[in-house]
């Protein structure tokens, strides 16, 4: 049996590939994929990151089990889960000193298969059951588990001013989280927030709690924020671009912390004023969600709609509409937060 999956290998050159679908080993299960998220780093991958290799595309995976390895017993055909794109070994020594976040042996499926695929073949340890939601608002678990990470790290405490950079699916749930931890105001900044898709994201933001959304395509803005909050943001969270890391971190207040995360694969480079860094006793911290955790509190959060799926997922397509999907994620007149492939 052969199932189709999506691969890029030159800029904007998506490729719907067959493959021979594997018999899933002991420790195993087959996932027919149901819908997957397309996410900035795929949009990436498309753009920027194009080797002449073949790259797989797509990891925020919701589906249902569709046959089981010999020494899996604990989940039946059927069953609805999610695909944690990345899990920890558990037995190397980072992972048996409770350091699990700093494994030794990652094991991921996005090496060599893609998750815009009708089937995935994946360790039991990466499926997780879920139910009470639909495939398509399951998908939003992955990109949620990173903004959880993203809170985890910036330490969000009670009353303090946090600053969020980027109004994406991720910076956008770290506006509810923030709030959620008892900060005292959430900022948004975007850029371009005049545009339809701006504006769109401007109203998610407000509508997910935040205090003040403000433009970065605005001359002043920054002067603005310092003048409104002079002691500046006990905590701010980059999910934009690496060019928009100096503007955090100059944003950002004395002991603070800056959590960033994002990728450009082609202008990654960033200058600070290091003096001011040091004597200000800022803390700089990457997040990357690799192991995924949280995806049981993310799950609940979109089932309880503290995080409401209709207000993030905003376009649906099939597989042979990769082409489209792409298009509409990057275009700046389409009222787009994320888009979703459906493969079913």
């Amino acid at each position: 049996m052969e199932f189709l999956s999506a691969w890029v290998d030159r800029e904007e050159q998506i490729q719907l590939i067959r493959k021979p679908l594997e018999e899933p080993k002991p420790n195993e299960v087959v996932v027919r994929v149901k819908a997957c998220g397309i996410c900035g780093t795929d949009m990436h991958f498309v753009k920027d990151l194009p080797t002449g290799a073949l790259t797989p595309l797509g990891h925020e995976v919701s589906g249902c089990i569709h046959q089981v390895g010999s020494a899996v017993n604990d989940l039946a055909v059927g069953t609805s889960v999610v695909v944690q794109n990345n899990v920890a070994c558990g037995i190397c020594n980072a992972c048996l000193n409770q350091k699990v976040h700093a494994c030794e042996h990652i094991k991921s499926y996005m090496d060599d298969k893609a998750g815009i695929a009708e089937y995935l073949v994946v360790p039991r340890s990466m499926v997780i059951p879920f139910d009470g939601l639909d495939y398509p608002e399951a998908t939003l678990a992955e990109p949620i588990t990173v903004a959880l990470d993203l809170s985890r790290e910036a330490q969000v405490q009670l009353l303090d001013d946090v600053l969020i950079m980027g109004p994406g699916i991720i910076g956008l749930s770290c506006i509810k989280l923030a709030t959620m931890r008892g900060a005292h105001k959430v900022v948004m900044v975007g850029h371009h927030l005049d545009s339809v898709r701006g504006s769109y994201r401007k109203e998610v933001a407000y509508a997910l709690g935040a205090d003040l959304v403000c433009d970065s395509a605005k001359p002043g803005w920054k002067d603005e924020l310092k003048a409104q909050f002079p002691d500046g943001f006990q905590r701010v969270i980059v999910t934009s671009p690496p060019s928009t890391l100096a503007d955090g971190i100059e944003l950002a207040g004395f002991c603070s912390y800056i959590v960033y995360d994002g990728i450009d694969f082609k202008h990654d480079e960033v200058t600070l004023h290091a003096n001011a860094f040091h004597f200000a006793k800022k803390r700089l911290i990457a997040s990357h969600a690799i192991p995924n955790w949280g995806f049981p509190q993310a799950l609940m959060l979109l089932k309880e709609e503290k995080i409401p799926a209709k207000l993030l997922l905003t376009h649906r397509y099939s597989l042979h509409q990769l082409d489209e999907a792409f298009s509409v994620f990057a275009d700046e007149h389409e009222k787009v937060i994320k888009p979703v492939v459906l493969l079913d």
